[in-house]
């Protein structure tokens, strides 16, 4: 199998384990870039890579790298949170809504979900912190973390109090600002410093 990265080819064994592979694809994906997905002979891979590699490599004969820069990674991670973002938050409403009256485990489904995306703005946030370059207004990421934090420990509290009225206040008063505070920041990166897509 070949793996090849822009103007890099290496060549694989064909009984080389999946993990062996990915290995590789580290190493040709050097600290400037940050793996994205591969095309194997034609088909886009975006998820489970290993398992993927795991089940087909013995007859993929080529495994297109695809990468990018630390600029083109943090674009791409803002346009989702940007996104993202501006879905949740009118979301936000109806669910503070539900814990004023009964929650019901829909409603605490729903909650579970808002604690992953918090957790997963966290890890976004971790990124940007990470890297060298850092955006021009990053102090407005670090304000949201730090109040992200602060609204986690004080909703499990609530969860433990079972003060649903306090789980609710949270949410419309605390955590739907932080929403709002984070589409604008994602949005001020990447009109000045970054791209959107061509939607002609």
């Amino acid at each position: 199998m070949k793996l090849i990265f822009h103007q890099q080819t290496m060549e694989i064994d064909n009984q080389a384990t999946a993990a062996e592979i990915v290995e590789n694809i580290n190493k040709l994906v050097d600290d400037d870039y940050y793996f994205s997905h591969f095309i194997a002979d034609g088909v886009e891979v975006f998820e489970d890579h290993e398992k993927f590699l795991d089940n087909r490599q013995e007859n993929t004969e080529q495994l297109e790298i695809i990468a990018k820069t630390a600029k083109e990674f943090t674009n791409d991670i803002l346009l989702s949170v940007e996104n993202y973002t501006a879905q949740a938050t009118p979301l936000l409403e109806t669910l503070s809504s539900e814990f004023y009256n009964n929650p019901s485990g829909q409603t605490w489904e729903q909650f579970a979900q808002l604690m992953e995306s918090l957790q997963w703005i966290n890890g976004v946030i971790e990124l940007l912190r990470n890297q060298e370059a850092k955006v021009a207004n990053w102090s407005q990421y670090e304000e949201i973390v730090d109040n992200i934090q602060q609204e986690l420990e004080n909703l499990e509290e609530a969860v433990e109090n079972e003060d649903f009225v306090l789980i609710g206040d949270i949410i419309q008063y605390e955590i739907s600002p932080i929403f709002e505070a984070l589409h604008d920041a994602s949005k001020t990166t990447i009109d000045t410093e970054g791209t959107r897509p061509n939607l002609n």
